[in-house]
């Protein structure tokens, strides 16, 4: 028996595609209701130190294997989806020459070089720090080496993708922003493009993340004929459409990523204050109200994790990890920088560091050390966010360490707050989610977005905890410099 097509007025079906930097994901929602999901890797490039790129045609392909797995399921169902819509990694870029796109650079590609600029480079007039992750600094590299003198467009996974299936060289202005080209204002930033050695001329225009796209060109309206009867919007980043996804809407509310890395971010309705670039502020304007997406993103997190499981002999269930010794891992601080660093440093070159160590400490201790270093470091960037907004009082965590309710009391004790985790956060597709809110929105349609939570209390280890962030902190300053002198020995 087959569905009708519209399961209920006041729930309408919503399909997101969720570009991400090793998958794509399509995600069918029934109001807040996951009702199918499909999911399409594609390879991750890292041959030479510091490369991290993917080849076009692999997501162009994805994107083609989603529609028809998507437009199969609505045939079979009998559904028809109102709205559809985009998230997207942020950072992309590829350079489309006479002869076919180049790789495609992602924001974990480090090989740029920032031409000795310091991080506050041109952030006052973007927003972005100066860092290799960011297209803005992988030009300015490319442009002094002269490689980009026969470019046709410089672009971004995307915008490639609106282009081949709507006929439209588009992008959104949360990822327009995160490129570092994109002034205060809204549109390209002179110096910007002038270090970058390419014109607005080269780039996509920039349209609100609501913004309805035309039609499927003719041959996909023709073959997906359910999906192109949805109206489809342009989207956002996918650090707005998880901020999105987990019902931030105010300036005190902060959205907390613990998936392989880790970042916090809020939406504020102006730039934070930030004179040492610590933190990112991409605009991305709501229902024609400025506003901001501002936070820190930390490379580490589930990553530091899988290491220590790697080279310990230890618990591989990280409750029993952290039940094996005692809060303060007995005096050790671990600085878990192991890939580099993004927030607050901006410092691909800085490397982790254990300090404490004792005759007295076994594989249990370090390894506690390390998962309390991934709590401490983003109570630094909280801080930071707080200092620069306005203060947090709530936090929202979704990501695979939230599966260990052990690990969250050290975050709550960390950040010395509540911190609320949805239902099913470790699977729950944040991203998708924000895009499907963000293409109803753009429909007129409501898609409700109430989330119940499980919240997690500090405790009486708060006090230590903020003694150990104090220490954290003054500990990755100092040592900074000290790191990049052992690396190059």
């Amino acid at each position: 028996m087959s569905n009708p097509t519209h399961p209920s007025s006041t729930q309408p079906l919503v399909v997101a595609f969720d570009l991400g930097t090793t998958a794509l994901k399509a995600v069918l929602f029934h109001g807040r209701t996951e009702r199918h999901r499909l999911q399409f890797p594609y390879p991750l490039h890292a041959e030479q130190p510091g490369q991290a790129t993917q080849r076009l045609p692999d997501l162009m392909q994805a994107f083609t294997l989603a529609l028809s797995g998507m437009e199969e399921y609505l045939t079979r169902h009998d559904l028809t989806p109102q709205a559809a819509g985009f998230s997207n990694a942020m950072h992309t870029l590829t350079l489309i020459r006479s002869g076919g796109p180049s790789d495609v650079f992602t924001f974990a590609d480090l090989r740029a070089s920032t031409g000795g600029y310091p991080v506050t480079h041109l952030h006052a007039q973007t927003g972005v720090p100066w860092h290799p992750m960011t297209p803005a600094v992988k030009l300015a590299a490319l442009h002094a080496a002269g490689q980009l003198t026969d470019v046709q467009r410089v672009s971004g996974v995307k915008e490639e993708l609106l282009l081949r299936f709507f006929g439209v060289y588009w992008t959104d202005q949360s990822t327009a922003s995160a490129t570092g080209l994109l002034g205060r204002g809204g549109t390209y930033d002179p110096q910007a493009l002038a270090q970058a050695g390419v014109t607005a001329a080269h780039l996509p225009t920039v349209h609100p993340i609501e913004t309805p796209l035309p039609p499927l060109q003719p041959t996909y309206r023709t073959r997906y004929p359910r999906l192109a009867a949805a109206h489809w919007a342009i989207g956002a980043s996918d650090g707005v459409t998880a901020t999105e996804g987990l019902g931030i809407t105010r300036p005190d509310q902060a959205a907390l990523s613990v998936g392989t890395s880790s970042a916090v971010r809020t939406f504020t309705p102006c730039p934070a204050a930030d004179p040492h670039a610590h933190l990112f502020s991409y605009r991305a304007d709501h229902g024609g109200q400025e506003r901001y997406l501002v936070g820190g993103p930390s490379n580490n997190a589930g990553i530091v994790l899988n290491w220590l499981r790697d080279n310990l002999s230890i618990p591989q269930d990280l409750d029993d990890l952290l039940h094996a010794t005692t809060p303060g891992a007995r005096g050790l601080l671990f600085l878990p920088a192991l890939s580099g660093e993004r927030a607050p440093l901006w410092d691909p070159h800085v490397s982790g560091s254990l300090l404490g160590l004792g005759l007295h400490h076994g594989p249990h201790d370090i390894a506690r050390a390390g998962m309390e270093g991934v709590a401490l470091h983003l109570a630094w960037l909280s801080d930071l966010l707080s200092s620069g907004t306005q203060p947090l009082r709530e936090y929202r965590a979704t990501g695979g360490l939230t599966r260990s309710r052990a690990w969250l009391r050290v975050l709550a004790n960390a950040l010395n707050a509540p911190v609320l985790v949805p239902d099913g956060a470790d699977l729950f597709e944040g991203s998708a989610f924000g895009a499907a809110l963000i293409a109803a929105r753009s429909a007129g349609l409501d898609l409700p977005h109430a989330l119940t939570f499980d919240t997690v209390e500090p405790d009486a280890d708060a006090p230590l905890y903020a003694t150990l962030g104090r220490k954290y902190r003054h500990a990755a300053l100092a040592l900074q410099t000290l790191t990049h002198d052992l690396r190059a020995l």
